[in-house]
């Protein structure tokens, strides 16, 4: 009779674990979004320049972006964030007067996440810094210096890599750019089975799976390093 309670408080456990699970993946805060008028209002209350965002659309992909000043003389800085998150990720950046003052910034929610196809999962580079790179297109005057965050900085250095002319330097912070340090996916690929991955939020499950792939892309990332001609800084 013991063994039968504890069996079902196991098993009530379990199931209680499994719907908080899957209700707090639900919530916004585990959606990794933002309100684009709510973070428009913020970085106006700096005293920023008028953030301006804009949609590009390419094969049925949608990417969005946001941009702050529209001076084709100053150099433009290209925010791309990490997995999960979004564009957001740089508000203090982006809210920055005295940055703003020497160059215009431009905000990327990457495919997958924010408002660019949410949870749709895009694993190619090559995919994902051409969106980007239709995005740079538009502002052929003004020189461009990419920074990119974690899974940020390889798809930062797979678009100068195959559009050298649209990028002038590169900031990589904390970069995921070596397929040797890249951790076992063991877990990964546990996550992105059937009912977890249904149960998993959307930020999260699209993080999971564009990193599953990772090590490979990075393998041919690094055979193309020795494309590059322009500044590199890794922090």
């Amino acid at each position: 009779m013991n063994k039968r309670k504890w069996y079902l408080k196991k098993r009530m456990g379990l199931m209680i674990f499994i719907a908080l699970f899957f209700l707090g993946g639900r919530m916004e805060f585990a959606k990794f979004r933002y309100d684009p008028a709510q973070l428009a209002q913020t970085i106006l209350q700096h005293g920023q320049l008028q953030p301006v965002f804009g949609t590009k659309n390419k094969d049925g992909k949608t990417i969005q972006f946001l941009k702050i000043g529209n001076r084709p003389d100053l150099p433009l800085v290209v925010f791309v964030h990490g997995s999960p998150g979004a564009l957001n990720a740089y508000e203090s950046y982006l809210s920055d007067t005295i940055l703003s003052q020497k160059a215009d910034l431009l905000a990327i929610d990457r495919m997958g996440f924010g408002y660019s196809d949410f949870g749709e999962t895009e694993s190619s580079l090559i995919t994902q810094s051409a969106m980007i790179a239709m995005v740079l297109e538009d502002f052929p005057q003004q020189k461009k210096i990419l920074v990119g965050h974690s899974m940020g900085g390889p798809v930062i250095a797979r678009l100068a890599v195959d559009y050298p002319d649209l990028v002038d330097g590169l900031v990589m912070v904390a970069p995921s750019i070596s397929p040797q340090l890249e951790p076992s996916n063991t877990w990964r690929r546990v996550m992105d089975f059937c009912l977890i991955c249904w149960m998993t939020p959307p930020a999260l499950r699209v993080c999971n799976q564009e990193i599953i792939p990772l090590q490979g892309e990075l393998e041919q990332l690094v055979r193309d390093w020795k494309c590059l001609e322009i500044p590199v800084t890794v922090v």
